[in-house]
């Protein structure tokens, strides 16, 4: 039996750096001398896959996934003013509820991008949350999961080009939904060249928010 165990955790510990090697292979940084905060262009680190719901996932060297808000999200949504999770210990199949922000009144609710259980929360939200729009792909993370089928779903998340490619399509996206939810004119001032500027979302009716929610995070 022992035997057995020492064999099962090598293999399992193959399996994480295979898709490690695999991430740093693959993941190109789509703007590498682009600031955090450019209004021109948004990150995507090398390395990070991206989930459907504008989460971000970095495999660990130990097996677990950190998780955090994309540049996108947290920048549309402008000053982030609270962060909360499930509790520590639960367990989470990929689209469930995983944590949310807030701003005011106004919540957004983000999915987990992979099954597992909810190993840690950021505690340091809880007084910082501006960590989020700060050092979202460091101190802002918001979760670290332990994976129960890392192997199984994250070859289903893009990453490098083919996140680049996911986001140019979000991007356009949203212009068109900012357009459909307000007036023309206001649309225009929260758009910059096709791009959209920080703060998007940071003085519009709670029902586009939830409209934003169901249609981007979902």
């Amino acid at each position: 039996m022992v035997a057995i165990f020492v064999v099962a955790t090598i293999i399992v510990f193959m399996i994480i750096d295979y898709f490690v090697q695999r991430s740093e292979k693959r993941a190109a940084a789509t703007a590498p001398a682009a600031p955090a905060h450019s209004k021109a262009r948004f990150v995507i680190p090398k390395g990070y896959f991206f989930g459907k719901g504008h989460t971000w996932v970095e495999v660990m060297s130990n097996g677990m996934a950190r998780v955090g808000v994309d540049d996108f999200v947290q920048r549309i949504v402008g000053k982030v003013e609270s962060v909360s999770a499930v509790p520590v210990g639960t367990a989470v199949h990929a689209g469930d509820k995983l944590f949310t922000v807030s701003q005011g009144k106004n919540i957004l609710s983000f999915r987990a991008p992979i099954s597992g259980k909810l190993a840690a929360f950021n505690e340091d939200l809880s007084t910082l949350p501006r960590l989020v729009n700060d050092e979202g792909y460091n101190g802002g993370w918001v979760a670290v999961i332990q994976p129960t089928d890392l192997s199984g779903e994250i070859r289903n998340l893009p990453i490098g080009d083919e996140a680049a490619r996911w986001l140019k399509e979000e991007i356009r996206k949203f212009r068109n939904f900012i357009t459909a939810q307000i007036a023309p004119s206001t649309a225009a001032t929260m758009v910059d060249g096709g791009t959209p500027v920080e703060g998007a979302l940071q003085h519009v009716a709670p029902s586009v928010w939830e409209k934003f929610e169901n249609d981007f995070l979902a």
